[in-house]
């Protein structure tokens, strides 16, 4: 899936992928606070925060048409929630479900530590309506954008974490949480192992330990999205996960 930097922000980072910060699941149940820690540094969450939270971020910052630094060290952007709907598979997120998902980020925590990166804080802040308006074709009236406060742990990484730019409609497509995890993944990286990716170490790196049962579920779960994978460039080939683009989403603008 080529990327283009679209406006001035990353659509993501490495960091959140690498650090499993968001759950392998669009139905995550609440974290108390548990670090997490992997070969690249260690992080801890309280709140829920799953891929579909991910997915929204992600809309967000890839649909986000101004951009300006707060005082306070945040980010503020605007963003045209019709775009930020459409992304997050074809509007079929109703507004209340939208601002669920808003409302939950808005209640997460992160402390994040690798070499290079101390972090704590928050992701989104607030999001309000912006006097900004776009002519709305379903009524022939305005619809108004939307202001949306980053939080300050997110502002970070945007700003000193490894940035990564690509459109995140084909992962918001995806059935699975597990896939989207594996797929994100998959992006925190520039090149593969020799053959790709062993299929349950893969697994394993999105979820932490499991045992063998809830290993053949997330198989299960995986070969449900294997066309959407294969349309973003990921196929499973037997044990292994192979990348056949070999520049799936661009680290610059």
């Amino acid at each position: 899936m080529p990327g283009k930097a679209q406006g001035r922000l990353p659509t993501t980072t490495v960091s959140p992928a690498r650090l499993r910060m968001c759950q392998p699941t669009q139905r995550p149940t609440y974290r108390t606070g548990e670090w997490i820690v992997t070969p690249w540094g260690r992080c801890r969450v309280i709140g829920r925060f799953g891929q579909r939270h991910q997915d929204l971020l992600d809309a967000f910052l890839w649909h986000a048409e101004k951009a300006r630094q707060i005082e306070d060290g945040g980010i503020e952007i605007l963003v045209d929630p019709a775009k930020v709907r459409k992304t997050m598979s074809d509007a079929r997120h109703s507004l209340s479900g939208l601002q669920k998902l808003i409302r939950e980020l808005r209640e997460v925590t992160l402390e994040i530590e690798t070499p290079k990166l101390m972090i704590m804080g928050g992701l989104v802040d607030h999001v309000v309506k912006s006097p900004v308006t776009r002519p709305d074709p379903m009524n022939g009236g305005e619809r108004h954008l939307w202001r949306v406060r980053i939080g300050l742990a997110l502002a970070e990484l945007l700003r000193n974490d490894l940035p990564l730019h690509y459109d995140p409609t084909p992962i918001t497509r995806l059935q699975t949480g597990i896939s989207q995890a594996i797929v994100r993944h998959i992006f925190s990286h520039s090149s593969q192992p020799n053959g790709g990716w062993d299929l349950d170490n893969l697994i394993r790196s999105v979820c932490g330990e499991l045992d063998s049962t809830m290993i053949r579920h997330r198989r299960r779960e995986l070969r449900i999205d294997a066309a959407g994978m294969e349309a973003i460039g990921i196929f499973i080939d037997g044990e292994r996960i192979v990348r056949r683009d070999s520049k799936p989403c661009s680290t610059r603008p």
